[in-house]
């Protein structure tokens, strides 16, 4: 099967903005030169040079699901690495977003040194990221753009979508029919990558006959699926924002005894789904890669607490497709932790 987008090769600039391929990533953020006064602690010694270790503080939604178990390891990981200690505070779920704000607002009066924030609401948290940017602190958005903040590393939801949509043209050539497990209701990841998912899949003659929001979870996935199957079983395909509702999707289709019939589109290659895709059962997976987002969050953090002024505050993290075809040869170690690795909170 082909390979809806092939991986970007060379690095493609955007106003301040920038696709960053695996082999160039580390040449983007320097975080052993340089000096200066940022953020909310000394950034340098009595020898100008700059300060080894300090606090990060990390503000999410949530702590469930491979994808942010992934981005947290390579948080809690590059910042080990650069003698950094890390607080982790998770808001408890994508509806929180009064506990988000206060997280932010909790870690600007700790000053930690940097803080690194994934908004469950970007409108929401922007006026307490400004004021924490205000404060002297060095704030980096960590998997998405955080308005107000200094920079960011990310892989923008909207590509996501897109990338999901050149999956589902590859499995559905022809056009079909397809059910959407949209993921939960209000969230912006979910809804922004579902919009671009319909935007470009307008003018084709593949048709969404169902969608359904639920939380981000397996078991939700698998009801939401296995009722989209009862009602339409001749379904050519399943839509799952992530691979939560994307491995009940597969689970659903499996159970149907649809493996192959109905294909399974989702987006983050845990290890469930690598499962899923090896038992046939799930067909494209948009794999994004959340340990290297977050180590490269830390290292843009480090840079700028460091003074430095690097040219690219704004690096986005291309997806990876993975099909049964590729899946062997893609590289895991960007994309999940350790297996067993949980984050403290």
């Amino acid at each position: 099967m082909m390979i809806g987008r092939s991986q970007r090769q060379m690095i493609t600039k955007v106003r301040n903005r920038i696709y960053v391929p695996m082999l160039f990533i580390g040449a983007i953020v320097l975080t052993a030169c340089g000096s200066g006064s940022n953020g909310g602690g000394s950034t340098t010694n009595s020898g100008g040079t700059p300060a080894a270790g300090g606090t990060i503080g990390v503000s999410v939604p949530t702590v469930e699901g491979p994808y942010f178990t992934a981005m947290l390891y390579g948080i809690t990981d590059e910042a080990q690495k650069a003698g950094y200690t890390v607080t982790i505070l998770s808001a408890g779920g994508y509806g929180k977003v009064d506990a988000q704000v206060s997280q932010i607002e909790t870690l600007t009066a700790k000053k930690v040194d940097i803080m690194l924030v994934d908004s469950g609401d970007p409108t929401a948290t922007q006026g307490p990221i400004e004021q924490a940017v205000a404060a002297g602190l060095i704030v980096v958005g960590a998997g998405d753009p955080a308005p107000g903040a200094l920079g960011s590393v990310s892989a923008p939801h909207c590509s996501v979508g897109k990338d999901m949509a050149a999956g589902a043209k590859d499995l559905l050539p022809n056009g079909g029919d397809i059910g959407v497990l949209a993921g939960p209701a209000g969230a912006f990841w979910s809804g922004e990558r579902l919009r671009c998912f319909k935007e470009e899949l307008a003018g084709s003659n593949i048709n969404i006959v169902a969608e359904k929001t639920s939380d981000p979870d397996i078991a939700a996935g698998l009801a939401i699926a296995t009722d989209m199957l009862q009602r339409f079983p001749d379904l050519n395909l399943l839509y799952g924002a992530d691979d939560t509702v994307g491995n009940g999707a597969a689970a659903a289709v499996q159970a149907a005894d649809r493996c192959g019939k109905t294909f399974v589109l989702t987006a983050v290659f845990g290890q469930q789904a690598q499962q899923q895709m090896e038992a046939g059962c799930l067909n494209y997976d948009v794999a994004l890669q959340p340990v290297l987002i977050g180590r490269q969050a830390v290292q843009l953090g480090i840079a700028l607490r460091n003074g430095e002024k690097p040219a690219v505050t704004e690096v986005l993290v291309p997806n990876i497709p993975v099909t049964p075809a590729n899946m062997k040869t893609v590289d895991i170690g960007a994309m999940r932790a350790p297996e067993g690795w949980k984050p403290t909170v």
